[in-house]
């Protein structure tokens, strides 16, 4: 039995020699080992802190393990930090741990701290700027113009909100125009970083066209605005109606702009803004209003018979940064219209 097993010793042993390798070589070869970019899983930021462009996204990693794991799992790996290490401006912090290893798997870092670029977000009420161009028709003006809303929020970081100023709509052209009309804007796309708040998308603007003569005696005026007075700096108005209309009777010839121009319209706004509770005092919603109107001393010769409506409804909300830009931020009038001097009365 022995000389059988000794017999040709040499091949035999040559024979277990090279199984033994081509063991080893199959064993090595299920095992993988990759150099791989893991994403960087962001902490959620508080405070109106993001993000920003310029920031690392991927870690880099080397991955050991059987080959249909490391191909398996790796698209899962991730790599995480902490928000509270992270600060507005350029951070350079170290991965807290890499996330998705399973047992079987080896994960190496092959880098020490990743840059993470921080921005501080805030909300500010820019105004709405309109222009015109061309005149209307001999014998007919624009008396006044609204847009709503007067003011849009902008959400960004400060760096980009401090190139934006007020928001500028589309001109408007007044040729040939004889009657009042609307249009609607879609709202100017914002620089990068930026967003409209509330996904608003649009404007509207109304424009009051009016004839420029009036003979003595009864007529009506459209198209008077109603302001608001006492408004807290820290709410918007909106009105149910942001126009009245008015019967008199004049003794002396007046153009309609005179008219328009020396009459106000007022309402007091006597809600307020508590900023501890953050709500508006007595309550948010719509209260009804008496209307006040008033003329110019360059109206004596005109008589106030009645006007159209008497009372609005208003509704009051909370400006998220106070008063808009480039907005007083006294109590007092608030309106939208044109500047317009005020020419004397055509006496007879």
């Amino acid at each position: 039995m022995i000389k059988k097993l000794l017999n040709n010793w040499q091949a035999k042993l040559a024979s277990l020699l090279i199984a033994i390798v081509f063991y080893i070589n199959l064993q090595n070869s299920k095992i993988l080992v990759r150099e791989v970019n893991i994403k960087i899983d962001y902490p959620k930021l508080s405070g109106g802190l993001t993000i920003a462009r310029g920031s690392d996204t991927t870690f880099p990693v080397k991955v050991e393990g059987i080959r249909e794991y490391v191909n398996f799992y790796t698209p899962s790996l991730r790599a995480y930090v902490s928000g509270g290490e992270l600060k507005p401006g350029e951070n350079l912090v170290s991965v807290t741990r890499i996330g998705g290893v399973p047992a079987g798997l080896r994960v190496t870092r092959l880098k020490e701290k990743v840059k993470i670029i921080v921005e501080s977000n805030v909300s500010r009420n820019l105004g709405i700027d309109v222009k015109f161009t061309g005149d209307p028709p001999k014998d007919y003006v624009k008396a006044s113009h609204f847009i709503s809303p007067a003011a849009v929020g902008v959400v960004g970081n400060t760096s980009q909100l401090d190139k934006v100023g007020r928001i500028t709509l589309p001109q408007i052209s007044l040729k040939d125009k004889t009657e009042s009309f609307t249009v609607k804007y879609k709202l100017p796309d914002l620089p990068a970083g930026l967003h409209y708040r509330d996904n608003l998308k649009e404007a509207t603007v109304r424009v009051n066209i009016i004839a420029n003569s009036s003979t003595p005696g009864e007529s009506i005026v459209l198209g008077i605005p109603v302001k608001c007075q006492t408004l807290d700096p820290n709410l918007e108005a909106e009105f149910s109606e942001q126009e009245i209309s008015v019967k008199l009777q004049s003794k002396t010839p007046l153009r309609s702009i005179q008219i328009i121009k020396g009459l106000s319209a007022t309402v007091v706004c006597s809600h307020k803004y508590d900023p501890k509770t953050k709500k508006i005092l007595p309550d948010n919603k719509p209260v009804l209003a008496k209307v006040r109107l008033t003329k110019s001393p360059t109206l004596k010769s005109v008589d106030i018979q009645s006007f159209f409506p008497d009372r609005i409804s208003i509704l009051y909300r909370v400006l998220p940064d106070g008063v808009p830009e480039g907005e007083e931020g006294t109590e007092g009038e608030t309106g939208t219209g044109s500047e317009e001097s005020l020419p004397s009365p055509e006496e007879e």
